[in-house]
């Protein structure tokens, strides 16, 4: 078979596999009369595809029954995520239906936006940037999401017919920090990835790999391979940081060290390790630049930053020093750039101390994320955008205008440029607004393209399902706008994608790409090794220096959301109504503070203050809890949107806008914690939406573990009693009722009855299976004032508790079904 006729084929199986999907009708979701070839009616049909509701890539697979996607799973072949999906994941299948997704374009005029036919706004841009193009070089300006290599192909190909430079890589977290100390200390300028796995001991300095840090479900499960119980022992976690957030609650043992202390701690124990003489991967030159380097990380030095006594800290270089298989990740998205960037250095560096081979670092198999521009090179493309240097602007399913700081002046400037500006989003956002045309493309559980959040993983994308609206793909929109008729490198974009896995010898022939969609991807056994290797230095001290002390006064850190990432889960009513995992609160934004600064401060638990910084201010109502340190004030990001559709607009607040409007000059991104802050009462205050409805047991037994060295020992010997404690387990049916412990009658089980085990040491509390039980039962939302009211719907949710002993160690324990006990 000759490349043309591979193509023609791949084309008719591109339409067939469509067509296959659903219903051909824009307009509206019915069942088929004559179900398609692939299609039984009553039976689903799984499409795999690729997760993208962050930059991470899992592998999906979409349950279509009779033309419509009602539920999303991960795919187990999948090897970033081998099955499992997060909340977030769960959620996505709510943006297909969302009743404020755009149905056609809005062109602005006088009056405000109007619709108009798709073909009419295709037209347009069309002749915009064919006119951009005839008025000289960098006219037009692209801002994209990190999408594919093969997308990007089409992007930097169009973009060069327009005469502009390629693409600008907007991600709100980017990872400046960790990819400069990855440059500096392996000379990787990129973001290489961890085998948690084999490590029997795990060091983060802030890092959330479980909520949001490079790619949560992979290294969830990476974690729990090292968290196991491995024989007689298990891989023990050690998690360093203000706040603890889902991440900080897994940790065998919490470090609350001092807002931007965590550099101090991670280069007083690059010193101990110097000291020690585990200096087998460093030249002499390099090691003396060290050492010099970290001197004025003294013991004193270390606690008088960090506030953690010399005694851990000392006991934490002890452990490190004993583990045959150390892991240090640094520092997680929510720090200071400036800490974050010295943080980052020395998790290197001791990852090089401890492994001078580093096994369990990947330098190849890297996160595609790393791809995303530094922020300071975005708001450098705004600001010429401002100035007058562009002539169209494209945006491509970003947000900067909630996401930057409300200082910067980014809103404000979009509004005032003379560039025409054209948005790709299927929802109104706060930088739609400022669009001149809003043109909506199709979702990607809808469109056909390749995505790697790996780079050892190619991941495909099909439409799970028919479109329900008449959207085109944003890969049909360039090719038809970039691109003259008798130009164009590919009909449409599905031959296009094929194309180019062809060229790049991924997809030989037709039944290559029909297993590829299958499998959804092309996914290696198991990587190569690949090492990174230190550099043989000397390395930057002026880096490590120990910078000027914080200003006095509370401290205040953006953190990502487990529910709503950096802001684009916050429309969907799912995410909004499952609460969060540590504080049990939905729908509200509060601002954390410890007990500690609560009485400082003179405040109580839902009193509303005003946060004041530099920046702004925003409004919040309080939250008391042991899990962050006294001197900060901590609160989500996501929600606060001023737009965004009915379930976003107005809920909550966006800590964002009132963060600094600089850079760190050293990596270029933003800081994410802000010192010398105010709270201010305002005299005001809320009802919680909280689902929680005790913090600690009272006592009881509700969440029972046991220790290694109990579990060495054998059984303990039955008790008797009615306690929680004292009476053996009994199973639901007749012959284990005892009328002195049950409330209802013993009944019989004639049908099925479900059976399930939940591996508690295995469960982190992350909530996907509430969001999952959402979606798979349809049950419906009730909304802030009503979950304040104690009326919330879930049928699964995961309850919290606090230690009594230890307020500030946290348990997870799902509550199942607890309707009837027929199931």
């Amino acid at each position: 078979m000759n490349r043309r006729t591979f193509l023609k084929v791949a084309g008719f199986g591109s339409v067939a596999f469509a067509a296959g999907c659903g219903p051909e009708s824009p307009k509206y979701l019915h069942s088929p009369v004559r179900a398609s070839e692939d299609m039984v009616t009553g039976q689903a049909t799984l499409y795999a595809s690729t997760c993208r509701e962050c930059p991470a890539g899992c592998g999906i697979l979409a349950k279509n029954r009779e033309g419509r996607v009602v539920k999303l799973e991960g795919n187990p072949l999948h090897p970033v995520n081998r099955g499992a999906l997060c909340m977030r994941g769960q959620a996505a299948l709510q943006a297909i239906y969302h009743p404020d997704r755009l149905k056609t374009p809005l062109l602005k005029d006088g009056q405000g936006f109007r619709p108009v036919s798709f073909a009419e706004a295709r037209a347009r841009l069309a002749s915009l940037a064919r006119e951009a193009a005839r008025r000289g070089e960098a006219r037009v300006s692209l801002v994209t999401e990190v999408v594919g290599e093969i997308q990007m192909e089409l992007f930097r190909a169009a973009l060069a017919q327009w005469r502009s430079p390629g693409p600008v890589v907007f991600e709100p977290f980017a990872y400046e920090a960790l990819k400069a100390a990855n440059r500096e200390v392996f000379g990787v300028d990129g973001l290489v990835s961890y085998r948690l796995q084999d490590a029997d001991l795990l060091v983060s300095f802030g890092a959330d790999f479980l909520e949001t840090w490079l790619s949560p479900v992979e290294y969830a499960w990476k974690f729990k391979a090292m968290h196991a119980l491995r024989g007689p022992a298990k891989g023990r976690f050690i998690h360093i940081s203000p706040w603890q957030g889902l991440t900080g609650a897994n940790a065998d043992q919490w470090l609350a060290c001092a807002p931007g202390g965590e550099a101090a701690v991670a280069l007083g124990l690059v010193g101990r390790m110097i000291a020690s003489g585990r200096t087998a991967g460093l030249s002499a030159d390099a090691r003396e630049s060290l050492r010099k380097a970290v001197a004025d990380y003294t013991p004193e030095r270390v606690t008088a930053l960090s506030g953690i006594p010399a005694v851990q800290v000392d006991l934490l270089a002890e452990r490190l020093s004993r583990a045959q298989r150390p892991l240090v990740l640094g520092a997680g998205s929510g720090h200071g750039a400036a800490d974050g960037l010295k943080t980052h250095i020395a998790a290197n560096l001791l990852n090089g101390l401890l492994d001078p081979e580093l096994k369990r670092i990947e330098a190849a198999d890297r996160h595609r994320v790393e791809t995303a521009d530094r922020r300071a090179a975005v708001a450098e493309e705004f600001k010429r955008v401002a100035g007058g240097g562009v002539d169209l602007l494209l945006l491509n399913n970003v947000n900067p205008v909630f996401a930057f700081p409300a200082a910067g002046g980014l809103r404000e400037a979009l509004a005032d440029s003379k560039a025409f500006k054209v948005s790709f989003a299927a929802f109104v956002d706060e930088t739609a607004q400022l669009a001149d045309l809003i043109l909506p493309t199709s979702l990607p559980l809808e469109a056909w393209d390749a995505y790697s959040g790996k780079a050892a993983a190619l991941s495909t994308l099909q439409p799970a399902m028919g479109r329900v609206f008449a959207a085109p793909s944003l890969g049909e929109v360039i090719l038809e706008a970039g691109f003259e008729e008798k130009n164009r490198p590919a009909p449409d974009y599905s031959s296009y994608l094929v194309d180019r896995l062809h060229q790049a010898g991924r997809v030989r022939d037709e039944l290559d790409w029909l297993r590829m969609l299958q499998h959804g991807g092309l996914f290696a056994e198991e990587p190569a090794p690949s090492a990174p290797k230190l550099l043989p230095g000397p390395f930057a001290a002026g880096l490590l220096a120990p910078g000027e002390p914080p200003p006095a006064g509370l401290a205040f850190a953006a953190l990502p959301s487990l529910r709503f990432f950096d802001g684009r889960g916050a429309n969907r009513p799912w995410l909004c109504e499952i609460p969060d995992p540590i504080s049990r609160v939905a729908w509200q934004s509060p601002v954390w503070i410890h007990p500690d600064t609560a009485r400082a401060e003179g405040l109580a638990r839902a009193h509303i203050v005003r946060i004041a910084t530099p920046g702004g201010s925003i409004e919040a109502p309080v939250y008391i809890t042991e899990t962050v340190r006294p001197g900060l004030a901590a609160m989500g990001a996501g929600q606060g949107h001023t737009a965004y559709g009915r379930w976003a607009q107005q809920v909550g607040a966006n800590p964002f806008a009132v963060l600094a409007a600089g850079f760190d000059p050293a990596c270029g991104g933003p800081s994410f914690t802000l010192f010398g802050v105010r709270l201010e009462k305002t005299g005001r205050s809320v009802a919680l939406a909280h689902t929680d409805g005790s913090r600690t047991q009272h006592g009881r037994a509700f969440i029972l573990s046991v220790t290694l060295e109990d579990l060495r020992r054998g059984a303990p010997r039955p008790k008797s009693g009615l306690t929680m404690g004292d009476f053996p387990l009994t199973l639901p049916l007749p012959e284990g009722y005892d009328r002195s412990r049950d409330f209802y009658p013993p009944h019989e089980h004639d049908g099925y009855r479900w059976g399930m085990t939940v591996d508690l040491d295995r469960c982190i509390g992350c909530g996907a299976c509430a969001a999952a039980c959402y979606a798979e039962n349809s049950v419906g939302i009730v909304g802030e004032a009503l979950i304040a009211q104690g009326r919330e719907m879930a049928w699964l949710e995961i309850v919290r508790y606090h230690d009594e002993r230890r307020m500030e160690r946290v348990m997870f324990l799902p509550m199942l079904c607890q309707h009837c006990d027929n199931a």
